[in-house]
């Protein structure tokens, strides 16, 4: 068994660079001492930094020490990783932006403010981290809204439609491709899918933004949130996500796809958050919604649901060694997916992923549904207040060794345990001491007494051999999770 060593580490008397995209003067900060309390046991997880709840502005804000363990359970926190041959690799655990300069620590309260300090250059209009290595520090500071006041429309006045002079509206695309019209159930194609597109575009560059390598992104008190955005963590390694309100990364102008199922479907574009071919990242207390877009203020078009939100956290195309702990994930129907497609067969021994005291509540589907990794799923929280939206929790795909460990589930009335588990081409996943509704139930058995191909209740890897974790009994995770997870748990005046 191996353990990552846990640290922390300390930023005193820095000079923290507040940065405005109409400015680039550095304004002088000073670092007093903040700090989260010590976690009392593992249950809780590390210690976090964050400002005085109340402060009236980053201008007078008084901001200090931070304290962020770059341990998390899981295989996020793996040092080494022994193989069946008895190879090792090294790997090394999560700092994020642990080696900071004084000068790339960044206090941001705008969506300009925070792509800047992605981006690493104050000031020069960059938006994007995607590439950059240099060791960040962010703290978010209050509500972040990447549409910046503008609406869906504001983006599609930007494109005009090949061979008029109007600019494009959704409203005509759906006239154009309804199935039940002449276009029939093709696939869309022509001057204004091209405008759909396009506008797809402008709005990818207000609101998408990418994440680079050793950045701690961490919201400061309990009302940190960013809203309207898709926060790419691609190509990148050495991230953590914490203490954030991540909220309705939503696609204006998503596309109609008539061959998606036997109804056609509607697809958006954009995850709250996306980890794409990216190593050892950690998404701690966070809490993940669609905001002021639930599904069910969202209409109906050609009979299926106009569907503007993807993934709450996708972790797809290779991306390894990563744990998702003491999180939310609210009211969304497709909530994580891990691994992009059954033919990426380069995904192959990656797809490392720890799912642990996460809370999930009135979600519809994968929870996650995986493809090629090998996943820890243990003392997560599963509530069901409602039946419309759910479909099943663990998504068994191609090649996927899920090892799923004390889990409680709650289901609304007269729902069936069997449908907690589906397959989609999957052979195997372990399941061990769940309980629903407060029993003990054997979810494979109720799985497979019904299932056209069962599943093997085995998994090619045990969790314990690769990294240490402490397993609460299953009738004490609900009190746990409900006091420990999501956002704002872990926030703290000055002491």
């Amino acid at each position: 068994m191996v353990t990552a060593d846990r640290g922390w580490i300390e930023t005193r008397e820095f000079r923290i660079v507040h940065r405005r995209h109409t400015a680039t003067a550095r304004r002088r900060r000073r670092l007093a001492a903040v700090a989260g309390a010590a976690a009392a046991s593992l249950l809780v997880g590390s210690v976090v930094a964050a400002a005085a709840p109340g402060t009236p502005g980053v201008e007078s804000e008084d901001l200090g020490r931070q304290v962020i363990s770059p341990g998390a359970d899981g295989w996020a926190s793996v040092a080494t990783m022994t193989y069946p041959d008895g190879m090792a690799r090294q790997a090394s655990p999560v700092t994020g932006g642990a080696d900071a300069a004084p000068e790339n620590v960044y206090v941001v309260s705008t969506w300009d403010e925070l792509r800047d300090a992605l981006g690493g250059l104050p000031g020069s209009g960059h938006t994007t981290g995607r590439g950059n290595e240099v060791p960040r520090i962010i703290y978010v500071v209050g509500a972040i809204d990447a549409f910046e006041g503008q609406d869906c429309q504001a983006f599609a006045d930007q494109v005009t439609v090949d061979g008029t002079d109007e600019p494009f509206s959704m409203d005509d695309y759906i006239a154009q491709y309804d199935p039940s019209g002449d276009w029939g159930w093709v696939d869309p194609s022509g001057p204004l899918e091209d405008a759909r597109r396009a506008a797809a575009t402008v709005q990818a560059r207000q609101t998408q933004v990418h994440v680079g390598s050793n950045v701690t992104i961490v919201g400061v008190g309990d009302d940190a949130q960013v809203s309207g955005a898709n926060l790419r963590i691609r190509g990148s390694h050495n991230v953590i996500v914490r203490n954030l309100t991540v909220s309705d990364g939503r696609d204006c102008f998503p596309q109609w796809d008539p061959g998606d199922g036997s109804a056609g479907a509607w697809n958006a574009a954009y995850d709250n958050v996306s980890v794409w071919t990216s190593t050892s990242v950690w998404i701690d207390h966070n809490t993940f919604d669609d905001g002021e877009h639930p599904a069910e203020s969202l209409p109906r078009v050609y009979g299926r649901p106009f569907e503007i939100h993807d993934g709450l956290l996708d972790i797809t195309h290779g991306s390894d060694l990563v744990t998702v702990s003491y999180n939310r994930f609210e009211a969304h129907d497709k909530t994580m997916l891990v691994g992009s497609s059954d033919g990426r067969l380069q995904d192959r021994g990656q797809h490392r992923v720890t799912l642990h005291h996460n809370h999930w509540q009135d979600i519809g589907q994968r929870a996650p549904r995986v493809r090629f990794g090998d996943v820890h799923v243990y003392n997560n929280h599963y509530e069901q207040s409602k039946t419309g939206a759910f479909q099943y929790y663990w998504g068994s795909g191609r090649e996927s060794s899920i090892v799923a460990e004390n889990n409680a589930v709650d289901l609304a009335a007269g729902v069936d345990p069997g449908r907690i588990v589906a397959r989609w081409g999957g052979e195997m996943l372990s399941e061990s001491g769940t309980f629903v509704n407060g029993r003990l139930t054997d979810l494979l058995a109720a799985y497979n007494a019904t299932a056209p191909v069962p599943l093997a209740d085995e998994a090619r890897w045990t969790p314990a051999e690769q990294y240490s974790y402490r397993l609460l009994p299953t009738q004490a995770v609900a009190a746990v999770v409900a006091d420990k997870a999501g956002a704002g748990v872990l926030a703290s005046g000055l002491p």
